[in-house]
């Protein structure tokens, strides 16, 4: 049985040995930089100060449409207004009250020209492509987005960007830095090449049994090592030497840490469902108490020339919570001002109306405690991901956790059970998110870079022996088949060929 364990140990460790070493090495990439993504507070930095000189018209067939918000904000020189349910928009240029199904190539060079200015980018954007997806376009959450206007600046930053043929928005942007480093880190991280990851139902099944698997080798590898591991007449703790002492040492002390790491690389792509935890979609609409119809959109659009929005605003998200209508006025910066949607006049949000939001979101659990948090907690923290604070945090007796936006009053981020197991079992033992103090710099730094580096010896060692066995292995059958025969065979041989 014994034996048997050594060999299993030592043929997964051929095959899985290149995977496992190269999930540890993109880690250390990982560390530093994050996957290519234009967050909402990179979107606003690209976009125009309003101007609603000519404005506003609107077409006449939307009246039976209810979203969840309308927003505003300019598009290559003209104010639009997206009506936006989920993921799905309808575009109307409030200039000449048309609606945008879908947006060519003429509009495309229009937007990205524009855009590439706000953002300060040199060079004129050049179209590369029209595509329906690449390495940097592979989520399905631009599926709606599809197919997509891929222009390069060309300037000495190797800025490439994406526009949406539906909506008209940027919605992806990276230079050649991200691109490398990200072919380096989360690409090899991920099992992310584009053929692998566009069939997402695949690339799941792959990453849960090569995670399953490298889970078995490790384990095996730990039972092995402690055995190993003995007084010997020699005084020798270890029979090994060499590379494979090196290996025996770093499985025994990093042993467990990469057990952890593959346990809880598992767990955060939610394998067979498990702490997926729920979408808390009842408490949004609860929270919320209502839609936004086209009458509405229609009669803030038409008091805009009236009312005077704020001079920096590059956006203005109209939505509801609490049953009322609202504005938010947001900058290049992202700073965000909440207005009543009449006047346009700043508006803040009242106490009592986050005690009555804890209460009607849930109203047969009863509220343990509710407060303002400024700073991180152990659930709601900036490290990989940036929190917006203040919060309105909300604890419930059956420990579930949710936190009001403090501008908008909406749901900002919530945890039921399965996502506060998610927290410890993925951001703290994956990502070392234990506690405010862990993540601090650079002590956060050298606690993942000396855990990391023991488990790499360990994993490259490892693909060293399989790989030296192998290429052994190899030499053996060559000398082999370039041996001299014995007499009797070659005689035999031809023998063979003089009878055909």
């Amino acid at each position: 049985m014994v034996r048997l364990l050594f060999l299993i140990h030592r043929y997964l460790g051929i095959a899985l040995g290149v995977v496992i070493s190269l999930w540890c090495l993109s880690g250390f990439v990982m560390m530093y930089e994050q996957y290519p993504e234009l967050g909402d507070t990179e979107r606003l930095a690209g976009l125009e100060p309003l101007n609603l000189t000519g404005c506003c018209r609107l077409p006449t067939d939307f009246s039976n449409i209810e979203v969840d918000r309308f927003r505003l904000e300019m598009m290559a020189g003209s104010p639009t207004l997206r009506l936006m349910d989920g993921r799905f928009q309808y575009v109307i240029d409030l200039r000449s009250g048309e609606y945008l199904p879908e947006f060519h190539e003429t509009d495309a060079r229009s937007i990205a020209t524009t855009a590439a200015a706000e953002y300060g980018l040199q060079g004129t954007p050049r179209l590369r492509d029209l595509i329906l997806r690449d390495q940097w376009t592979v989520y399905a959450s631009y599926e709606p987005h599809r197919p997509l206007y891929h222009f390069a600046m060309g300037d000495s930053a190797g800025t490439e960007f994406y526009v949406s043929s539906t909506t008209g928005e940027v919605v992806q942007m990276t230079t050649f830095r991200q691109r490398f480093l990200n072919w380096m880190g989360a690409v090899i991280h991920w099992l992310y090449p584009t053929a692998l990851r566009q069939h997402t139902g695949v690339w799941l099944q792959v990453v849960i049994w090569l995670t399953i698997v490298s889970l078995f080798l490790t384990v095996i590898g730990i039972y092995i090592g402690l055995r190993q591991f003995k007084t010997r007449r020699n005084g020798h703790r270890s029979p090994y030497h060499g590379w494979a002492l090196w290996h025996h040492y770093a499985g025994l002390v990093f042993g467990l840490f990469t057990l952890t790491w593959l346990i809880s690389g598992l767990f955060s792509v939610n394998a067979f469902g498990a702490l997926e935890g729920r979408s808390f979609f009842v408490e949004n609409q609860r929270l919320r108490a209502g839609l936004v119809n086209f009458e509405q959109a229609s009669a803030f659009v038409s008091a805009l020339p009236a009312a005077e929005a704020p001079s920096s605003a590059v956006r203005l998200d109209v939505s509801v919570v609490g049953g009322q209508l609202y504005a938010i006025a947001s900058n290049k910066q992202a700073e965000r001002v909440r207005l009543s949607p009449e006047t346009l006049e700043p508006e803040a949000l009242s106490e009592d109306f986050f005690t009555h939001a804890a209460n009607s979101m849930r109203p047969d659990v009863p509220v343990a405690e509710a407060g303002w948090l400024t700073e991180g907690d152990a659930y709601y923290f900036s490290h990989h991901d940036k929190r917006r604070f203040p919060v309105f945090r909300i604890r419930y007796e059956d420990g579930e956790r949710f936190y009001l936006d403090s501008t908008t009053g909406e749901l900002s981020y919530a945890v039921d059970r399965e996502r506060q197991w998610l927290r410890w079992v993925f951001h703290a033992l994956h990502r070392g998110d234990f506690s405010a103090f862990v993540r601090s710099r650079p002590i956060w730094d050298v606690m993942m870079w000396s855990l990391m580096l023991g488990v790499t010896v360990g994993a490259v060692t490892g693909t060293w022996i399989g790989f030296q066995r192998v290429i052994t292995a190899v030499r053996r059958s060559f000398r082999r088949a370039k041996a001299p025969q014995p007499a009797s065979q070659a005689m035999q041989a031809r023998h063979s060929v003089s009878a055909n």
